[in-house]
């Protein structure tokens, strides 16, 4: 995804926050002559990570067309249909064609949003299951355990903010989120199967993983991964898609084994008695060229460097 956007908005005048906040979160009520409203939001299309810091007192009505779940300071009661609750108490999830009841006082929020059909993919993903279509029961965390988990993944996920410019980074950044998420909260259906699922495909994951270490010095392709690991090509790559955070695909992950290989084999080569393009081969590189630009981007510096040094 490369609409990314790190956004900051800041007013101290009550006009213009309630113009702003009505135009981003509803209908709005200030109950107070003055206000002010910041925010700062960075994300893409799948995804925004939104910190948001309420210096007044307010009533929304908010109705939701994306997956929104929230965690604040004391200070922001909210209410879904017939049910109620603190955000500063438990966070909560607001699903999109629900209309959410806020009072929001001297507050600050961190918000996580999904955009509903990239949160649809990725459970589908994550959970090897083409029909699922995420919907949620409830309103809160399945176990304060859980609870506890998604928090931390959110605290975590806000440190990052500086570097989610890097689409790698914000991938895995918002793999773990949606993963945390998907945990996290209820989903509707059988929480027995997708666990088996999850838990399947983290398995092949390892296995195929371990595979490819361990023959990555052979003219192996990803269908022989498959093979080794009892899995066919496509469940691979959805075995990679949910669960890996630094290759989203096996082919990555053999092409990252290999550099890793060549680059130990650099390290450990006389630089009389070898070369850059004698090595490459052995891993499989036939266009050094293309190995010489993989590798400075994996190990930041050129191959021919670390051979003389």
């Amino acid at each position: 995804m490369n609409d990314f956007f790190d956004a900051r908005v800041r007013t101290t005048d009550a006009s213009d926050t309630q113009a702003w906040l009505q135009a981003h979160y509803g209908r709005v009520d200030l109950l107070a002559d003055r206000a002010a409203i910041a925010e700062h939001a960075v994300g893409d299309a799948g995804f925004a990570l939104r910190r948001l810091t309420w210096a007044c007192r307010a009533e929304i009505a908010y109705e939701a067309d994306r997956f929104f779940f929230a965690t604040s300071g004391p200070g922001l009661a909210w209410r879904i249909g017939s049910c109620a609750g603190d955000y500063s108490v438990e966070p909560g999830l607001v699903q999109p064609g629900q209309e959410l009841s806020g009072r929001p006082n001297q507050t600050e929020v961190d918000l996580l949003t999904f955009d509903a059909a990239w949160l649809t993919e990725a459970a589908r993903t994550m959970y090897g299951d083409d029909e699922l279509e995420v919907r949620f029961d409830g309103t809160g965390p399945v176990s304060r355990r859980m609870r506890d988990y998604w928090l931390a993944t959110m605290r975590w996920a806000l440190t990052q903010t500086p570097l989610l410019a890097e689409p790698l980074v914000r991938a895995q950044v918002r793999r773990s989120l949606a993963a945390a998420t998907l945990e996290t909260f209820p989903l509707a259906g059988d929480p027995r199967e997708r666990r088996a699922s999850a838990i399947e495909q983290a398995s092949v994951y390892t296995s195929a993983t371990s595979w490819i270490d361990d023959h990555a010095s052979l003219p192996v392709t990803i269908d022989d991964a498959a093979r080794a690991v009892g899995t066919s090509t496509r469940g691979l790559r959805r075995a990679f898609l949910a669960n890996g955070h630094l290759a989203s695909t096996p082919e990555d992950y053999l092409s990252q084994a290999r550099l890793s290989a060549a680059h130990a084999d650099l390290i450990a080569a006389d630089p009389s008695c070898s070369s850059v393009a004698v090595i490459a081969a052995r891993w499989g590189f036939a266009d050094v060229a293309a190995f010489e630009r993989a590798y400075r981007e994996m190990h930041r510096v050129a191959p021919a460097e670390t051979l003389n040094r």
